[in-house]
């Protein structure tokens, strides 16, 4: 197992163990900040109850407890939902088994053992890169970095992640603040560069939605607008 999660590994299992299977036990601050987080991040897997013809083949990166599907279950979203959730920690996986037994749960370091590609429609990775701890911020630019590559070649549709924002009102050094300049050049270097990157929802974090198509805008003025030849 490799260094930069060891250290990540060895926090959140002592805090899951001293504050219990609740947001505050994976280090969020409350459920309905971490609610607001799944919303963002699901924006671009498109759960569209209308016009879905499958569920949404969806990865729950780092998923803990799996309390993302306690958030789509309240939602009335998980049967438009084909689940996957993987963590690196045994613990977190241990609890999520427990809770939602008929959901597919993986111990996996997608870094070592890769997903095949386009194995799934949409990835989120909430909270994976927000916390560093011991960690050095090199550290973690490098752990963020190999995991997003490793999955974006089993994704089909995008991915999307959350990272602490660097403009705020003062930094904290146990928490991992990316630029978003370096995020971007990153994403277009080895991803894609349609990204969507939201700071806009209320939370001192940013939020990036990489596509691997752009989003289709629809005009509201009816086309040919200019340059008519009607008179």
């Amino acid at each position: 197992m490799r260094d930069d999660i060891q250290t990540l590994i060895g926090h959140y299992s002592e805090t899951i163990k001293e504050r219990g299977v609740v947001p505050e036990g994976i280090l969020w601050p409350n459920a309905p900040d971490l609610a607001i987080r799944f919303e963002v991040l699901l924006g671009g897997a498109r759960l569209d109850k209308s016009t879905a013809t499958r569920p949404v083949r969806l990865l729950d990166l780092g998923c803990g407890p799996a309390f993302l599907l306690d958030y789509l279950a309240a939602n009335q979203a998980d049967a438009h939902v084909d689940y996957t959730g993987v963590d690196v920690a045994e613990v977190m996986i241990g609890h999520a088994r427990a809770r939602w037994p008929d959901h597919r749960f993986e111990l996996r370091d997608v870094r070592e053992l890769p997903f095949p590609d386009e194995a799934f429609d949409f990835c989120i990775a909430c909270g994976v890169f927000t916390a560093r701890f011991g960690n050095s911020y090199r550290t973690m630019v490098d752990f963020a970095q190999s995991t997003l590559s490793a999955i974006w070649k089993s994704v089909q549709g995008g991915l999307a992640f959350n990272v602490m924002s660097k403009h705020v009102d003062w930094e904290r050094d146990d928490l991992f603040h990316w630029p978003l300049d370096d995020i971007m050049e990153f994403c277009k270097a080895s991803l894609s560069r349609h990204v969507i990157l939201r700071l806009d929802y209320g939370l001192w974090e940013a939020s990036v939605t990489v596509l691997r198509e752009p989003v289709r805008l629809t005009s509201l003025v009816p086309q040919p607008w200019l340059g008519s030849a009607e008179r």
